[in-house]
């Protein structure tokens, strides 16, 4: 047997189990919990586009279902995990309208929560986001009151209440800069009713004391300004507030 027909059946060997392999890797089964852990690897190491072409595969070809809504799930975290906050917001809600009783529930509550907190960058341009955010932490808490979130949601909603308040401060200083006092006076009554016990309180009782006199309407002035020193008795505004009233008595 010649050296040259040795080689050319060793190619041809060679050939015949490549194009093997590649049909058995090619007709290679699914196998859904296989995918599905290998996603969770793409994750971890930060290939969220990789890990979410996988994922995709598993709803449609997991046969027993064991994977599918997880499969969902991570899909959902893909997206938050590269802040496309939008696409993961529909990923979560569509997962809670799937499976509204999953053992998972309120994880997607939360992580749904959170992707409108998120987007809240300041006060001016917070305020949709901040009311979205605690409409849906207020969700987590009524549908899942045994989720294990409790003390971080306690935090956020009082943050959005926070941002919701310095928004109508905002607005409401706006107004009174502008010399519109009664427009300025419906923010800051706004923040006294609806966020008693926002960070903001005291700055809008001190602007309502100044916005009421600016109106001439000075009895309300003292009044704003006494509730001011009353709450808030060892700050800064009520130091104003005390300076405000003696000048008042002086023009007397």
């Amino acid at each position: 047997m010649s050296l040259r027909f040795m080689v050319s059946l060793a190619v041809i060997i060679t050939l015949v189990a490549c194009s093997t392999n590649k049909g058995a890797e090619k007709d290679a089964p699914f196998i859904p919990e296989e995918a599905y852990n290998r996603a969770n690897e793409l994750i971890n190491s930060g290939y969220y586009d990789n890990a979410r072409e996988l994922l995709e595969k598993i709803p449609a070809q997991d046969t027993s279902q064991k994977f599918a809504d997880l499969a969902r799930l991570r899909i959902a975290d893909t997206y938050y995990e590269q802040e496309s906050y939008e696409e993961a917001t529909v990923e979560y809600e569509s997962f809670l309208n799937l499976y509204p009783y999953h053992k998972y529930g309120a994880y997607a509550q939360y992580k749904l929560a959170m992707c409108y907190f998120r987007r809240i960058q300041n006060v001016d341009t917070g305020y949709s986001w901040a009311q979205r955010a605690k409409t849906e932490f207020e969700n987590l808490q009524r549908h899942y009151p045994r989720n294990p979130y409790m003390d971080i949601i306690e935090n956020r909603i009082r943050e959005c209440r926070n941002i919701m308040a310095g928004y109508e401060l905002y607005v409401g200083n706006f107004y009174f800069k502008k010399g519109s006092f009664s427009a300025a006076l419906g923010r800051f009554s706004i923040i006294l009713r609806d966020y008693p016990d926002s960070d903001t309180v005291a700055e809008a009782l001190y602007n309502s004391g100044l916005a009421y006199d600016n109106l001439g309407e000075r009895d309300k002035a003292i009044e704003s300004l006494n509730a001011l020193i009353t709450r808030y008795p060892s700050t800064e505004l009520s130091s104003k507030a005390r300076q405000l009233i003696v000048s008042f008595d002086q023009e007397k």
